[in-house]
């Protein structure tokens, strides 16, 4: 993977914890992590749909809404870090996910 780092430092205020640090993005991979400023301990923030053929566009990535995720595509948003495009349901459970683009930083 080549990430690249597009902010230096967001304050995103997740449901269960705050996360300080850069957001940082594979657009080859179509993925998305923060690294916490003080541990270095990534969150990653994308899921992988094309097994349920989804795949987003450029400057775009899928952002899981169930389980421990539910609730960061709107943490996101509000930090300004994405804009949520679409949405998604996958599996069995007809789990959510919201197919975000990427609006802070550089791309």
């Amino acid at each position: 993977m080549t990430w690249k780092t597009i902010n230096e430092s967001v304050t995103v205020h997740y449901p269960h914890f705050t996360m300080t640090g850069s957001i940082d993005h594979d657009p080859a991979q179509a993925a998305l992590a923060q690294v916490d400023a003080e541990t270095g301990e990534d969150e990653v923030l994308s899921v992988d749909l094309s097994g349920y053929g989804y795949v987003p566009g450029p400057h775009e990535v899928f952002v899981k809404d169930w389980s421990e995720h539910r609730g960061f595509a709107a943490a996101l948003q509000v930090a300004g870090v994405i804009e949520i495009v679409g949405e998604v349901l996958v599996g069995p459970f007809m789990s959510r996910a919201y197919r975000v683009r990427i609006t802070r930083g550089e791309l």
